[in-house]
């Protein structure tokens, strides 16, 4: 909250915040398959990997926010959903990415071994679809 409120007094009158953060959900990891042309097939859900850690610090930081708009010092002008999808062509750069970018993720190990088992079947890439959320925000 210090941090938001020292924000909002940085602002100057009718300035504006770019909000844009994850939304407060377990990420899916899905297998995108290629057919032998390299065309993508349908993808296949796999599981969701365990972001508690990260929710419940959004939580934090929506409740924050949401007191200063509540105080009327913030007016939400707009806000988007979308899907932000990170990419790896192996099981390993996907692990390899988890454990340097998202050590408080969890991810099973039946998770793993599922994607392991779906590439070996057919080629393809694993992805990770993060559902985010953006609002412009103005001070009053």
């Amino acid at each position: 909250m210090h941090a938001l409120e020292s924000l909002h007094a940085a602002l100057r009158p009718h300035g504006l915040i770019l909000d844009v953060r994850p939304a407060p959900m377990h990420p899916t990891v899905q297998l995108v398959p290629r057919d032998v042309e390299g065309r993508d097939l349908p993808a296949v859900r796999l599981g969701q990997l365990d972001d508690s850690f990260r929710i419940g610090t959004l939580a934090t930081a929506d409740a924050a926010l949401q007191t200063l708009v509540g105080a009327g010092q913030l007016v939400r002008e707009q806000a988007e959903t979308f899907t932000f999808v990170y990419h790896f062509d192996s099981v390993t750069s996907w692990l390899t990415y988890m454990s340097e970018h998202w050590d408080t993720a969890g991810v099973s190990d039946a998770l793993i071994a599922r994607a392991q088992v779906e590439l070996a079947v057919a080629p393809g890439e694993v992805q990770i679809l993060r559902t985010m959320h953006a609002s412009r925000l103005r001070h009053i």
